[in-house]
């Protein structure tokens, strides 16, 4: 029920305290009754449901920017979506990691504090052995990666990072700095273990490739930039006074732009049975009459006539007629 009535509602709560339908000693009563909510302690609800909700939209544009970067990268088709976020404490955090697995610390200086994103090892494999060529195949996930192959994806690591910087850009912007990385999982403590940390987990798959990939952003981290994650910060836009002096300067930029300009003097269709019969001294006959104006394309596209000539003795073409837009078929 609203917290404001309407008249209906209120004319039939009339008639049932007239009719005595209604007891408004009980209703007084069940008014005082206290609403009691558990609370756990031990996990305590660090985060608001609308922090969560903002922190799932950044990381689903993350994931959008990731899943085309590896498409590109591995030419393949990658998926990455967002399965869960869950507040959970760091230790249950680094308990459900598998040993071995792919660990990168990152930090940055706008955030007070470390942060992590792992990556199961089928997902590391697999990148790697596109990498280097391969299929994508993997063939033992449990074989602790060498250093040569840690330098490798670190490289990839740096630009997924990248793409987390970017879609945090418009909430909190960061620079994203790697300070290690670590394949076991019980050396790995950037907070106290009962801190409440957001774990962000996402499926990632791509050819026979699946598997998980995730994100630990620690509640000290997050903290001190929780007025930041609301929807009111998500879809502000910050919007630029348009200047006489900027609307001079895109013009100015635009009139630098490069295009390519051809100018064509004429066209025919050959068969290949032709063109491979072609000879010394084999004239081709062309559509256009020597008199006809030249086409003049800029970038694909007719926008001007011409005759040919010479300027400064160098060939040149004459501009006779500007076609209009839309004519130039």
């Amino acid at each position: 029920m609203s917290d404001v009535l309407s008249q209906e509602e209120i004319d039939r709560l009339l008639a049932a305290l007239s009719q005595g339908e209604v007891n408004i000693e009980e209703v007084k009563k069940e008014g005082e009754e206290k609403k009691i909510r558990t609370y756990d302690f031990l996990r305590p609800q660090k985060f608001s449901k609308e922090q969560i909700r903002t922190v799932q939209m950044i990381h689903e544009n993350f994931a959008r920017s990731v899943s085309t970067y590896l498409s590109g990268k591995l030419r393949s088709f990658t998926s990455v979506n967002v399965v869960g976020i869950d507040q959970l404490t760091y230790d249950e955090y680094m308990k459900s990691i598998g040993n071995p697995s792919f660990i990168t610390i990152f930090t940055a200086r706008e955030f007070v504090g470390s942060s992590i994103l792992n990556i199961n090892l089928e997902i590391f494999y697999g990148i790697l052995d596109v990498l280097l060529g391969g299929p994508g195949e993997v063939i033992d996930a449990k074989r602790v990666p060498t250093e040569i192959e840690i330098g490798i994806i670190k490289k990839e690591i740096v630009n997924i990072l990248t793409s987390l910087s970017q879609a945090w850009a418009s909430v909190h912007p960061f620079i994203p700095v790697v300070e290690s990385t670590e394949t076991n999982p019980q050396f790995v403590q950037v907070v106290p273990s009962n801190e409440m940390v957001l774990a962000v987990t996402f499926f990632v798959n791509f050819g026979k490739i699946e598997g998980y990939m995730s994100i630990c952003w620690p509640s000290s981290v997050i903290e001190p930039i929780g007025e930041k994650l609301t929807t009111q910060s998500w879809f502000k836009i910050k919007q630029k006074e348009v200047t006489q002096e900027l609307v001079e300067n895109l013009k100015l930029n635009i009139k630098k732009a490069k295009l390519d300009v051809i100018a064509k003097i004429g066209e025919t269709k050959l068969t290949l049975g032709e063109i491979l019969t072609l000879e010394v001294g084999d004239v081709i006959r062309l559509r256009e009459h020597y008199d006809d104006p030249i086409k003049i394309e800029v970038n694909g596209k007719t926008k001007f006539l011409g005759k040919p000539g010479q300027f400064k003795g160098n060939y040149a073409v004459k501009i006779t007629e500007v076609i209009e837009e839309g004519e130039e078929e």
